[in-house]
């Protein structure tokens, strides 16, 4: 693409890194506009010989992409301008920011709070691309950006209503699932498949789809072949939630069968109807946590309790300079009670981070411990909160897990962003491994040891590559 085109696209537009191929169809990438300095994204599709097509065809089918342009909405990629260059269609939109949902998806654990609030900021998307005459969206994962900022998802739809184009004009053939121009039946509604045109009815069965994987993590429809998937895409009952993900509300359930009904006339009458049901959704409060022996407790009305890594600071410091550990234990409701972290009354393991000037040995005493930072704005706190020791954020929200099984100990990474690791290796994503006393353990670029009270260390050889064959990890409990 890049040597295709060496000079400027339209005159203007200096292309810069390719980003994205959407199959062989369209290549998108970040250009320079050297009349007025911006970088901007630039989308690229090679069009068939116009002695093809008469003109007034061509000019209904750009029409589409004019209409395009007049939509402006947070929640939508803004189409700037389009135009020909030679035997090519350029588009030209702000330049990429954050990372495709897929990308998400596949590199975090999304809670179904967070993935309720996706779906609300996706359908105000979809309302507003509708109002303009666009129906059967592109709701793909690879094609919806999701940008952070803040601990606050911002999503936008990155359809730009080529799909429509690209078959008109006969470039669809492609088999390739990241292809705009594919119709992947696994995000496609019953009517679709069948093939009848698409309507606002089907816009709230693709974000029915959507939801239903942000919850679950996997499609509700998939077959072994693209026939078999659309077989069940028209005939299958919708799975229960509670397959894939333990303790979902009912409420979620009844509403995703609603959505994603087979026949349009028993969905949700309009994407607004199907935001109403989801904005009306009361999620039940977290359950009460019960402090174990040696934690901290608060006053009522008090902020969560410090996590154990401020606790163990805290006690470090009592031995030289008592009040500046309670200064570090105070929030700005109330004041915590240090009560001795010392005993290891009902300790299992401990994560023990010795890099520092002041060594910190933080308690296990569960049996499904969540590592991570914490999350206030949704008021998610890991078991094992390393927000104190994280100056680089280099952890994520929920970064793994340590599970206890009889007399084993093992470890899983929860699609971290910056992986973990055990020795030398790092783990995949969801996939548990056998953990033992002394251990070295990295959380994205932070490292600490595990350790097993009683046990003595091991010796010291080098980081082990491979992990060591593990016992069978019966299947965990409800819940964990």
């Amino acid at each position: 693409m890049t040597q295709q085109f060496s000079r400027l696209v339209a005159g203007v537009y200096r292309i810069g890194q390719v980003f994205t191929r959407a199959g062989s169809t369209v290549t998108s990438c970040t250009a320079y506009n050297r009349n007025t300095n911006d970088v901007v994204g630039l989308h690229l599709l090679a069009l068939p010989p116009t002695s093809a097509f008469a003109p007034q065809q061509l000019q209904s089918l750009f029409a589409l992409l004019e209409r395009r342009r007049q939509v402006h909405s947070p929640a939508v990629l803004p189409l700037h301008t389009w135009g020909l260059d030679g035997s090519w269609l350029y588009l030209v939109t702000d330049p990429p920011r954050g990372v495709s949902l897929r990308y998400l998806m596949d590199h975090e654990q999304i809670d179904l709070q967070r993935a309720l609030e996706i779906v609300r900021q996706l359908l105000k998307g979809v309302e507003v691309l509708q109002t303009y005459g666009f129906m059967g969206l592109d709701l793909r994962p690879s094609f919806i950006t999701v940008q952070v900022i803040e601990f606050r998802d911002y999503v936008q739809l990155d359809d730009l209503g080529l799909r429509p184009l690209i078959h008109a004009l006969g470039l669809g053939a492609s088999q390739q699932p990241d292809d705009i121009g594919f119709f992947d039946p696994r995000y496609l509604a019953p009517e679709e498949l069948q093939g009848q045109p698409p309507g606002p009815w089907s816009d709230v069965y693709h974000a029915g789809l959507l939801l239903f994987e942000l919850v679950a993590g996997r499609q509700p429809f998939v077959g072994r072949t693209v026939a078999e998937t659309a077989f069940l895409q028209t005939s299958a009952p919708l799975p229960s939630l509670e397959l894939y993900h333990h303790n979902t509300p009912n409420v979620v359930q009844a509403l995703l069968e609603h959505a994603l009904a087979k026949q349009p006339t028993q969905r949700f009458a309009s994407v607004q109807a199907f935001l109403n049901a989801l904005n009306a959704i009361q999620m039940p409060p977290p359950p009460e946590r019960v402090p174990a022996f040696g934690e901290i407790t608060l006053l009522a009305g008090a902020e969560p309790p410090p996590s154990s890594a401020t606790r163990e600071i805290a006690a470090i410091e009592t031995a030289n300079d008592p009040s500046l550990a309670q200064t570090l234990l105070q929030t700005p409701q109330g004041k915590a009670s240090l009560r001795s972290e010392d005993s290891e009354e009902g300790v299992l393991a401990y994560l023990c981070f010795e890099g520092g000037e002041r060594p910190l040995r933080l308690p296990i005493r569960g049996r499904n411990v969540v590592v991570g930072r914490a999350d206030p704005r949704r008021h998610l706190y890991p078991d094992l909160d390393l927000t104190p020791l994280d100056s680089q954020m280099v952890v994520s929200r929920q970064h793994a897990r340590i599970h206890f099984e009889e007399t084993f100990f093992y470890i899983e990474d929860l699609k971290s962003h910056n992986g973990t690791w055990l020795g030398g290796l790092r783990l995949k994503p969801l996939k548990a491994e056998l953990l033992q006393h002394g251990d070295h353990l990295r959380f994205g670029s932070l490292e600490c040891v595990f350790r097993v009270p009683g046990q003595p260390d091991p010796p010291r050889p080098g980081p082990r590559s491979e992990p060591p064959a593990r016992p069978p990890l019966k299947p965990k409990p409800s819940g964990s």
